[in-house]
């Protein structure tokens, strides 16, 4: 059949979301902080670059964040969330100005680990005319140490696509990867590939929904660290 040699690899990562476009100008890197056994006291650096012709100033606040159904960011910025982020992270600035071609190395430090997880966001915001615009750095950071627990916990073959919902019942943030075995209306197997969730935020749930050949009569999913589930 055409196309069986074709191989698929779906990875649905983590999708930042910022207000405005992100201003080339300005670099900011990482945008991901993952981080497990952390301890109070440790520290994390985010780097800032200046790429205008002028000097620009910077603002510093953070937040928490969440994940939707779909594996998309959703921020939470009211008033709890916010003092929450503050008593777990502290910044050495909360604003700053970069020359142009500067570059400043941004310090957090972690306050308390008295958590098995917490989903925390830094936003950096120049001050500029024009669109606003604003990076999101975020923090995927666990104190535990055990080993991953993320599952498929309900799949269905529809007629042009397999649909997925993988759920994470551990205490850390990670991914469940597996292989999905494709066959043919004389049960032959035609094709094998391989697939990601992305990133589960402990405690969540995605979806996910990979399109299938239409020659597809029956598929096997095969967990790597399950063994085979259907």
């Amino acid at each position: 059949m055409t196309g069986r040699t074709s191989r698929l690899t779906l990875v649905v990562l983590v999708v930042l979301f910022a207000c405005g476009s992100v201003d080339a100008t300005i670099s900011v890197y990482p945008v991901i902080i993952e981080a497990v056994e952390v301890r109070r006291g440790q520290f994390f650096e985010i780097v800032c670059q200046n790429w205008h012709e002028h000097e620009v100033s910077m603002e510093l606040s953070l937040a928490l964040f969440d994940q939707d159904e779909a594996g998309r960011v959703v921020f939470l910025e009211d008033e709890g969330a916010v003092q929450r982020a503050a008593d777990a992270l502290t910044v050495d600035t909360r604003e700053f100005s970069l020359m142009p071609r500067e570059e400043r190395k941004v310090c957090l430090e972690l306050q308390r680990d008295n958590f098995d997880h917490l989903y925390a966001v830094l936003f950096i915001t120049p001050r500029q005319g024009g669109v606003q615009t604003r990076f999101a750095v975020l923090f995927l950071l666990s104190t535990a140490a055990s080993e991953l627990e993320v599952s498929v916990s309900y799949w269905e073959k529809q007629p042009e696509a397999l649909a997925l919902t993988v759920q994470n019942k551990g205490l850390r943030h990670g991914l469940w990867e597996g292989e999905l075995l494709l066959y043919d209306e004389s049960n032959q197997l035609g094709e094998k590939w391989k697939i990601s969730s992305g990133v589960v935020l402990a405690g969540r749930s995605r979806g996910l929904e990979v399109p299938l050949p239409p020659w597809v009569q029956r598929v096997e999913i095969l967990s790597v660290q399950q063994g085979q589930i259907r």
